[in-house]
């Protein structure tokens, strides 16, 4: 993994996190934040050196259920 690979996975990471921690819905797509990661994409396209969209959006979605997880009620 590159070093923008692995910044965008941690970026997401912390963005997941955050989401659940100000009450936005387990809906990445909704985080206007996640979505800059993507830039100008098109579908199923990755640049060269980058995280694919499916990984970002499966650290994002980790990091909220972990976050939501370790919510005590």
């Amino acid at each position: 993994m590159t070093a923008t690979a692995a910044k965008q996975i941690k970026e997401a990471t912390t963005l997941g996190t955050a989401a659940f921690t100000n009450g936005l819905k387990r809906v990445p797509w909704n985080d206007k934040e996640l979505t800059k990661i993507f830039g100008a994409r098109n579908i199923g396209q990755t640049p060269k050196g980058e995280a694919t969209t499916q990984a970002i959006t499966k650290a994002w979605l980790a990091a909220w259920d972990q976050a939501n997880l370790a919510k005590e009620f």
